[in-house]
């Protein structure tokens, strides 16, 4: 258990945590609507265990930015392949978000806060024992 706590832990927070950082800036761009705004065509639904994800093309509303393969992030549904859906362009390497909004820039600002809370009672758990071992700040005269 302590091997979890000591090593485990904060490698799995700084994982999330980078993850949170680079894909924040996307994320909150779509959600306050700074992107290129387009339009998603379905073309293809990959379901796995409780959820479903569409990939699809996003070509932008002057025809100046084209997307092929590119993922739907959660929010305005396709129905089925070839439904077209309005859709922002943001710079996420992977996806596009619906225009009418997602959930992502929210899980991802919870994630990352929660990963810097988890690193920040780990990095007090190190200087604690730290100080126990070296016998620092004790208030013996």
């Amino acid at each position: 258990m302590r091997f979890f706590w000591w090593v485990v832990v904060p490698v799995l927070a700084g994982l999330v945590l980078f993850a949170a950082v680079r894909e924040v800036v996307p994320a909150y761009s779509a959600q306050f609507g700074t992107g290129i705004p387009g339009t998603f065509t379905a073309t293809e639904r990959n379901c796995g265990g409780r959820s479903c994800s569409w990939r699809g093309n996003f070509v932008s509303d002057d025809g100046s930015v084209v997307r092929r393969g590119i993922g739907l992030t959660p929010g305005a549904e396709p129905a089925r392949a070839g439904d077209r859906v309005p859709a922002m362009e943001a710079g996420n390497r992977y996806n596009v978000y619906p225009r009418d909004g997602s959930t992502d820039w929210f899980i991802i600002t919870l994630l990352g806060t929660v990963s810097v809370g988890v690193l920040a009672a780990w990095g007090i758990g190190v200087v604690r024992t730290l100080r126990r071992s070296v016998g620092c700040c004790s208030s013996e005269s």
